[in-house]
């Protein structure tokens, strides 16, 4: 007999669930996602855009601008924003901004460019077929703004910077370097050169402000560079776990961000039971799962809470990594800049003596030990990690199941 839980799975791919089976014997405790209503109608979105954080509504900031630029994030992140896209454009229309005056950039940082596949999925194809899209180039279209308070030096999207008006959507989830996605990260890194791409990450690497969960001395870092360049209206999104808009929080870079943080803590918070220890922890990605080297973020709730799993226990780290090892220019490609493997990372240091275990079903040997240490074992068949798993801990195990990156454990 057997027992079986469902983890979401493959963002943006199919299948949409992952059936995972243990034995009857495992005692097993899965935090479960809270859900909420969506957001799902223009008239509840208008309703947002209308009322905004710290700025005047967007039809006022739009009216007498000659043009517009729409900063979009990426295929790797979870955000849905074709509904909020259609009620941005019809507002912009309404007030003398025309289809060919306004182009959605794709905020990339040093990620893949996007095809046509993935825009028609990320914006669909009405707004393809009616909007100029362009992707981010990290290398070229860029001018120099100076520098950042940290002295990061400010490369920023030619295309964004001489827009008349400035607007993102980007989602608000957890983030190892920036406390939070959302807000001005939309402009850093996403639309930014590489070499204040790399500024910024080695400012990171230094200890500079890094933590996950809470606002850090990083994200100050890119809050002022985007306070330098601009950002007109920011609208942060909390996604819901299949990408369901949740909440929509727009206005101000900051304060919109900040209460977007509030309502995500709200949604993904998770207590934690007093004092257990388990002696497998299993993580899933989701939804930064499209490709492995955003499989580190599987982590975020024992990077929070390490004693979650036994001293001498293991971890399982989960990612569908549908698109395979996947690209970064800045640190996930053999000779970038600050690529490294992360058994020779600080994030290695913090799993101890404990076991560490990666499933993925459409990543090769090479993929997996191109970015971890020969340490890790990799398997892509489930019922091979349970077998090993019940070769060291019995056939009674404690374990614990974390179904997505997003979660946090409660305050």
């Amino acid at each position: 007999m057997v027992q079986t839980y469902k983890i979401p799975w493959a963002s943006w791919y199919e299948p949409k669930e992952l059936e995972l089976n243990f034995p009857d014997s495992w005692d097993i405790h899965y935090f479960d996602i809270k859900d909420v209503p969506a957001i799902d109608s223009e008239k509840e979105i208008e309703e947002k855009l209308n009322n905004p954080i710290g700025t005047l509504p967007l039809q006022e900031l739009a009216r007498g601008k000659k043009n517009a630029v729409i900063v979009v994030d990426d295929i790797s992140r979870h955000t849905r924003p074709e509904k909020i896209l259609k009620v941005i454009l019809r507002q912009l229309n309404e007030v003398g901004i025309d289809d060919d005056s306004i182009t959605i950039l794709i905020a990339l940082g040093a990620h893949r460019p996007m095809m046509r596949e993935d825009l028609v999925k990320k914006i669909g194809i009405e707004i393809l077929e009616r909007i100029n899209v362009e992707n981010h180039h990290p290398f070229l279209n860029l001018k120099h703004v100076g520098e950042s308070k940290l002295g990061t030096p400010i490369y920023i999207n030619k295309t964004y910077h001489d827009a008349e008006l400035k607007i993102a959507i980007s989602g608000v989830i957890p983030h190892t370097l920036a406390g939070f996605g959302g807000g001005a990260k939309i402009v850093l890194p996403g639309i930014c050169g590489l070499d204040t791409l790399e500024a910024n990450h080695r400012a990171s690497i230094r200890g500079v402000g890094v933590g996950l969960g809470y606002i850090t001395d990083l994200r100050k870092d890119i809050e002022d560079v985007c306070s330098r360049v601009g950002l007109d209206f920011s609208i942060n999104v909390i996604p819901k776990i299949q990408g369901e808009n949740a909440g929509i929080f727009a206005g101000h870079f900051i304060d919109a961000h900040r209460k977007a943080v509030e309502f995500l803590r709200s949604m993904y918070e998770v207590d934690i039971p007093a004092g257990k220890k388990f002696d497998i922890g299993f993580f899933n990605a989701y939804p930064e799962d499209t490709e492995l080297s955003q499989s580190p973020k599987a982590l975020n709730m024992y990077l929070l809470r390490p004693k979650l799993v036994s001293f001498k226990g293991a971890i399982v780290m989960m990612t569908a990594s549908t698109e395979g090892r996947g690209y970064h220019a800045l640190n996930a490609e053999r000779g970038a800049p600050i690529y490294v493997n992360y058994g020779e990372h600080v994030l290695w240091k913090a799993m101890g003596k404990r076991t560490i275990f990666l499933f993925s079903p459409n990543v090769t040997k090479a993929d997996v030990y191109h970015f971890y240490p020969n340490s890790l074992i990799f398997e892509n068949d489930f019922s091979n990690i349970i077998k090993k798993l019940e070769e060291r801990f019995g056939n009674s195990p404690s374990a614990c199941i974390v179904p997505s990156s997003i979660l946090l454990p409660k305050k």
